[in-house]
């Protein structure tokens, strides 16, 4: 029985041996299989980055590119459009010459016109109280007043008239340089357009290589979507001024002849009290003079045509700085264009 035992333990022995040689056969086999895969993968994440690199390079290099072609342009530009508006500069000049000359003649004509009307207007008014026997009883005053306030409508007539010719002599004078100025901003837009600073850039993205893009890829990406829109809003402030010019210039026009028209409103009104003022003003001196004259009427009269004037000035001072107000945040939105 004990030599029976021998053979038994050395079959085990070869069975366990056989087992081991199988296990390490199978390792050996897996270790062929998987160390060509890693070489393979490591060969492969080599070359993407690699590939990575040098895409990221050029796009360095192309963003540099792009930045020194927008220096450049922003320079050239900025020099161009500062010697444009010196030439053009000139020539408003020259035009406002011209018109300060015939305005300094066209308001000689006018003030000699208004000259002779307010001295005329004197004789006339005076002739109304120095007429022989003139009785100041309700319905001469009447009359006389309204005499009065005919001669004195005359002479506001002409001096507004005056006015108008000066006020439409400037308009024309802002509207020729609003054309010149026009035509600068043509050519700006036009020198801007061609040195590319009226287009939009498109950003310089990262392209996915193997899997997808890198963390630091997409960041890239956002920076570009990012920058493009600084570079944009950049250009449109190198050229804003070009682009909104003409849009002010007839904004500034048309708030010119609002207040003409504002401020003749108020010297209507002003002139209307103020020629009832004259009037009464005039019955006090007769009042020295005629007891019949009921000086405290008059006086009580004059007292409501102060507080009256004052009042129109409240008014229109009013408005006045309401339109500032308006004005100062319409011509935000115009250049903000």
């Amino acid at each position: 029985m004990a030599g029976n035992a021998i053979p038994m333990f050395q079959q085990s022995h070869r069975r366990e041996e056989a087992k081991m040689l199988k296990l390490t056969c199978v390792s050996m086999i897996t270790l062929a299989l998987v160390f060509p895969l890693n070489e393979a993968a490591a060969a492969e994440s080599k070359e993407l980055r690699k590939q990575r690199q040098e895409a990221q390079k050029k796009r360095q290099e192309k963003k540099k590119q792009r930045a020194a072609e927008i220096a450049e342009a922003t320079k050239s530009f900025q020099e161009f459009a500062r010697n444009l508006k010196a030439e053009t500069q000139e020539k408003v000049k020259e035009l406002d010459v011209e018109f300060e000359l015939k305005r300094v003649e066209l308001k000689a004509d006018g003030s000699a016109k208004v000259a002779v009307a307010e001295a005329e207007y004197q004789k006339k008014v005076t002739s109304l109280f120095m007429k022989p026997g003139v009785q100041f009883d309700a319905e001469t005053t009447k009359k006389m007043q309204a005499d009065g306030k005919a001669y004195a409508d005359e002479l506001f007539a002409l001096q507004k008239e005056s006015a108008e010719v000066l006020h439409k002599e400037m308009i024309s004078n802002e509207k020729r340089k609003n054309e010149l100025l026009t035509q600068m901003d043509q050519l700006a837009l036009e020198k801007a357009a061609s040195l590319g600073l009226m287009k939009e850039y498109d950003p310089i993205l990262a392209t996915p290589f193997g899997d997808g893009l890198t963390k630091q890829e997409e960041q890239w990406n956002d920076r570009e979507y990012k920058e493009v829109a600084i570079i944009k809003e950049r250009n449109q402030y190198t050229v804003s001024e070009f682009e909104y010019g003409a849009t002010l210039r007839a904004w500034e026009i048309k708030s010119r002849e609002e207040d003409f028209e504002l401020i003749w409103q108020e010297k209507a009104e002003d002139h209307a009290l103020g020629a009832e003022q004259m009037f009464y003003n005039l019955l006090l001196m007769q009042s020295g003079q005629d007891g019949a004259v009921a000086q405290q009427e008059f006086l009580s009269r004059l007292a409501e045509l102060n507080k009256e004037k004052q009042l129109i000035k409240i008014k229109y001072k009013k408005i006045s700085d309401q339109n500032r107000i308006k004005r100062r945040e319409e011509k935000k939105k115009i250049q903000v264009r």
